[in-house]
């Protein structure tokens, strides 16, 4: 059966051209991979075997990213991510999205704080918790940092117009901010990255993966929010890198996960035209 008909792994293609499915599925890639602004992309060889297509039809749909501004080539040194997909993870799995840099223009990085007073809702917290802890296997890898880094841990239920609305965890390294400065300036009704900017960490950027899931009242999440029977929710998991002139060279500085109830928040993306 020929390229055109069936890919490698046994998915039916669609009936647009080849070039545009593996444009498509290209932007998958970046998306599900995680690739950062600046971070150079696989060669076309690799791609080629990955795909199970020819190395024309790679180029073509390598042009195409690089025509949309997507991609960018330089001579000598590769193809580089320049923006922001969207791809189809916006159909299947989580949702990769890069906010609030310059080059994705998909948006402002604002708090929930700030998400909350334009819809006049009033936000507070109950059951505040501020910790230091070691990173573990996964919180080091996220943050980039060795296991047993010293990490500050703030928790709790945020409450939008006195009802909960979603169990929040951040994640920073110690050397970034201190646990007493995050005790001492965090307010019930901000968030951690208001106190970041307060402390002028520049916060540059951030990713979110915001998936759905369901939350029990015998897990840790469903007795957080008190609930008392299963609940879909939506989980929003964000990592906030520093502010510099080459993404690629960002630092993480926080890791937020975050799980909301239904109804309590709309996510947006605004996609402009350049």
């Amino acid at each position: 059966m020929g390229e055109a008909e069936q890919n490698r792994v046994g998915e039916p293609l669609s009936k647009d051209p080849l070039y545009v499915q593996v444009e498509r599925r290209i932007e998958d890639l970046l998306v599900k991979n995680h690739y950062r602004l600046g971070e150079r992309i696989p060669p076309e060889a690799e791609l080629v075997k990955s795909l199970g297509v020819s190395r024309v039809t790679v180029r073509s749909g390598l042009a195409r990213l690089v025509e949309r501004g997507i991609l960018e080539r330089r001579r000598g040194s590769g193809t580089f991510l320049a923006r922001a997909p969207v791809g189809d993870g916006l159909r299947s799995g989580p949702l990769g999205l890069k906010l609030g840099s310059r080059e994705t223009g998909l948006g402002k990085l604002e708090t929930y704080t700030v998400m909350a007073r334009r819809l006049g809702l009033e936000l507070s917290s109950k059951n505040l918790r501020v910790r230091t802890s070691g990173a573990g296997p996964e919180e080091a890898e996220v943050l980039e940092v060795p296991e047993g880094s010293r990490l500050v841990e703030v928790s709790r239920v945020v409450l939008a117009d006195g009802e909960p609305m979603a169990w929040m965890v951040d994640l920073v390294p110690e050397d970034v901010i201190d646990a007493n400065v995050v005790r001492k300036n965090f307010r019930p009704d901000a968030m951690l990255l208001d106190v970041l900017a307060s402390e002028r960490v520049p916060v540059g950027f951030s990713e979110l993966l915001i998936d759905a899931a369901i939350a029990g009242p015998d897990d840790a999440t469903g007795k957080a929010l008190g609930l008392e029977e299963p609940s879909a929710v939506l989980s929003v998991t964000e990592t906030m890198y520093q502010e510099t002139d080459n993404p690629h060279d960002a630092r993480p500085v926080q890791w937020s996960r975050n799980v909301f109830l239904p109804g309590k928040l709309n996510l947006h993306v605004v996609r402009e035209p350049q």
